[in-house]
């Protein structure tokens, strides 16, 4: 039996399920006067500076809602040795809760490798995450839970878990009726969402009946989350056909009219297409661009204001049937990057995203949630803090939680 921390439970309105884990950034150093490229080189050894921290993608996330105010309840997992220890002390000082972090006597902890450039920018990532593939046994019994004792109203999940853990927590958690984001991770883990593993008990479900709600790809990880839908044969399915022909996208200038909204770069990219095809099994797609911006593609529901508002008429891809019960229309909009940061004012990329979805979460976790497209603009700007933070997740965010 694992064992777990006692600390104080506190009541939360969003479970974080995902890693907690000791980050290693080498940061490559471009020896002054070479003629090398800003990237290190292969097969040798490279001069670097090399820093220490606590990060996992599950306990970013969570210390991003903590910072601008939300109640949340990180749900883990790390090993009995050393670095494990110093995880959960660290995690204790800056204030997350350890009472749904468990402890695996036979495991390691959790470690993340991550070797950047000289512009910051990752070259190479390793990531031994072997103890969140290990937690079967708890996902059915304290998770699970703690789920239905406390029915948060935002249940954010990361690609770390192995594909039947994963699964298992969307199952559980559409169970309680909470709405649940998914955080692809990488392109690897990304899959996980759509991999076809019979012992969850699990069916991916399309509008109304879907799981997941929200998800936060990059463009490389909505492209390989796209293929693996494709290749399991979701599009094949008469439910999810019947939901993209209610849709309402004309077959004739469809092309010139994504151009139009959102430039011929992602549209022969594919990224709005991937985009599209998915929102049946994920209503609300966040495809993060880096400094281009944030791709937004949503279902909308039928009564919607935006279908009928003017300010909104040119990010309406396409509406639905006024009878549909579920389904009013597709909103599209590209919400470009308002500010650039020069390269030697970033310290790190590795926490940004997660920053970012933990700012948009804290701000839907509300009881009178802000438009998202304002929520979105929120946390790029969080985001950008944490670009130049030497913490995973910058502090300063906790300045932004008057706007959520």
């Amino acid at each position: 039996m694992p064992d777990i921390r006692e600390s104080p439970v506190r009541p939360a309105d969003v479970f974080v399920a995902g890693s907690l884990a000791v980050d290693l950034s080498c940061d490559y150093i471009a020896v002054e006067g070479s003629s090398t490229s800003i990237s290190p080189l292969s097969y040798t050894s490279n001069p670097a500076r090399i820093s220490q921290g606590l990060g996992g993608v599950g306990r970013n996330i969570a210390t991003a809602l903590h910072h601008v105010g939300a109640r949340v309840q990180l749900c883990s997992a790390t090993g009995d040795d050393g670095a494990g220890k110093a995880a959960r002390d660290m995690l204790i000082t800056q204030g997350l809760s350890l009472s749904k972090v468990i402890k695996k006597p036979s495991a390691r902890t959790a470690q993340y490798v991550a070797v950047n450039d000289a512009q910051k920018d990752l070259v190479l990532a390793m990531a031994d995450m072997t103890v969140m593939e290990e937690c079967h046994y708890e996902v059915d019994t304290i998770w699970k839970a703690s789920l239905e004792e406390s029915r948060p109203k935002w249940l954010v999940i990361d690609a770390n878990w192995d594909s039947y853990t994963l699964q298992k927590w969307i199952r559980h958690g559409k169970a309680v009726n909470t709405w649940i984001a998914f955080e692809p991770v990488s392109v690897v883990k990304s899959r996980r969402l759509f991999a076809i593993d019979p012992t969850a008990h699990f069916n991916l479900g399309v509008l109304p009946d879907h799981a997941v709600s929200l998800a936060t790809p990059n463009k490389l990880e909505l492209a390989s989350m796209y293929a693996a839908a494709r290749d399991v044969g979701l599009f094949d399915r008469d439910d999810w056909w019947q939901i993209v022909d209610a849709m309402g996208l004309s077959s004739s200038g469809s092309r010139d009219k994504l151009v139009s909204m959102v430039g011929a770069d992602l549209v022969n990219e594919g990224v709005p297409q991937q985009s599209i095809q998915l929102l049946p099994f994920i209503p609300t797609i966040l495809t993060k661009l880096g400094e281009k911006g944030v791709l937004m593609t949503q279902m909308l529901k039928p009564g919607d204001d935006r279908l009928t508002a003017p300010r909104h008429s040119k990010h309406i891809l396409s509406r639905a049937d006024v009878n549909h019960q579920t389904l009013g229309g597709v909103y599209m909009r590209l919400l470009p990057s308002a500010e650039k940061i020069p390269t030697a004012d970033i310290v790190s990329v590795n926490g940004a995203g997660d920053t970012f979805l933990g700012i948009i979460v804290a701000g839907m976790a509300k009881a009178e949630p802000k438009p998202l497209v304002d929520l979105i603009k929120t946390a790029q700007q969080g985001s950008w803090m944490t670009l130049r933070s030497n913490e995973a997740v910058s502090p300063e965010i906790s300045t932004l939680k008057d706007r959520l």
